[in-house]
């Protein structure tokens, strides 16, 4: 079993059980937001690389296909 989804499935239902006391409720929802942070930023610095990539990959094409036509 996923150990982090079963993390944040647990964290999620302390902040849905009512029975639970606010301060726990508070906590666990704070702690999915630090999570939420967390991942986006993840996301967004691998996004980012995999954008920087095909950029990288594009200019070389480029390059390469001046360099095809200059040499003709």
């Amino acid at each position: 079993m996923n150990k982090l989804g079963s993390y944040i499935t647990k964290l999620m239902t302390t902040v849905l059980d009512n029975e639970q006391e606010q301060f726990v409720r508070d906590l666990a929802l704070s702690e999915l937001n630090r999570l939420n942070v967390d991942m986006n930023d993840f996301i967004r610095k691998h996004t980012k690389d995999d954008i920087d990539k095909i950029k990288e990959t594009e200019k070389k094409l480029l390059q390469e296909d001046n360099k095809d036509v200059k040499d003709k």
